[in-house]
């Protein structure tokens, strides 16, 4: 059995991090190395890490001054012993056979990646919702070329995604190695995961995307997804930049970046409300003006009305396009977005 690295980054989440390892140690995979990296927690966790350590001897911590996700991941790797590497964040939870089914993923087809879906769960631990895949396995270009452009959103006609999340990924420490993959800061892109992929699966040679669900990410109060972001469209915007200069001659690609730019624009406005943003009704309409007003906004409407027909979506590009700030601040106030 090869060693498996799992890299866990820890940030006060003293609340559930031995949630996450408890089912770490769990693992019916038992050739792992767990690696958590304390990226300068301020709460206990950093302790409760360093208890673990007696608890299992395959555990290691790496206590470091705060930079992000992003960098710890790059620290957890630079220790790695494994010949595969997952990632787990520190307030999810893994399912007893999460590692054995996406090393069962890698041996089966003779990977070097193994992808699984996931469930949602709530705080409590309740499923409120599963990502489940079919099976599939990508070799030579369509690793990149079908795969990760997935990864980049659903085609404009279909749902197809599949999420650019790292975790409940088992990936190859020799394509990181042998080719310098590092992560970049999430305090420059809004997903660092989407940068990773967009490098790593260059040089994949074989991928399989198993039906597993073993992952188990938590929606907590504190997470991202629940606070505003006052930043949230320039950071769209940096990323859709980043990756559109990646694939310019790819028009597949970029079809499927530009849904997810729109994915990512609802969320932008959607996070406008009262119940987020606080704000009152003229600063919401004023925000709403200015997100229909930026230039990347507009091109991006521009171009993807040209290749869109679903009628909802063509409907919400359009008026972005053509800036119907009042219909967009209604639509958004009843919930319709």
């Amino acid at each position: 059995m090869d060693l498996i690295t799992i890299v866990v980054p820890v940030y006060n989440v003293e609340k559930y991090i031995s949630d996450c390892l408890d089912s770490l140690i769990s693992q019916t995979y038992k050739n792992i190395e767990i690696i958590l990296v304390d990226d300068g927690s301020t709460d206990m966790s950093g302790a409760i890490c360093d208890r673990y350590t007696t608890l299992d001897a395959r555990i290691k911590v790496i206590h470091k001054q705060n930079e992000g996700l992003g960098f710890a991941r790059n620290t957890g790797l630079e220790v790695a012993q494994g010949k595969f590497v997952a990632f787990i964040d520190s307030d999810d939870m893994a399912d007893a056979d999460l590692v054995e089914k996406l090393v069962n993923g890698l041996y089966e087809e003779n990977c070097d990646t193994c992808i699984g879906g996931f469930k949602r769960i709530s705080e409590n631990g309740t499923v409120s919702f599963e990502e489940k895949y079919d099976k599939i396995v990508y070799e030579g270009k369509d690793v990149y070329d079908k795969l990760f452009a997935r990864m980049l959103g659903s085609a404009p006609d279909r749902h197809d995604a599949v999420r650019m999340s790292v975790w409940n990924v088992m990936y190859s420490m020799d394509v990181i190695r042998k080719h310098k993959i590092e992560f970049p800061s999430e305090r420059i892109f809004i997903s660092e995961d989407i940068i990773w992929d967009s490098e790593y699966y260059k040089y994949a040679k074989k991928a399989s995307v198993i039906s597993s669900t073993a992952y188990n990410y938590r929606i907590t109060p504190g997470s991202l997804t629940q606070k505003y972001k006052p930043d949230m469209l320039e950071k769209i915007c940096v990323l859709y930049k980043e990756l559109y200069n990646r694939f310019l001659d790819d028009k597949i690609k970029i079809a499927r970046l530009q849904r997810q730019f729109f994915v990512n624009l609802r969320a932008c406005i959607k996070q406008e409300r009262f119940s987020v943003s606080n704000k009152s009704n003229m600063e919401i309409r004023t925000a709403i003006k200015e997100i229909v007003n930026n230039h990347v906004v507009h091109n991006v409407s521009e171009e993807y009305l040209q290749v869109i027909h679903q009628g909802k979506q063509k409907l919400f590009v359009w008026i972005v396009r053509y800036k119907c700030v009042e219909l967009l601040y209604f639509i958004n106030k009843i919930g319709g977005l």
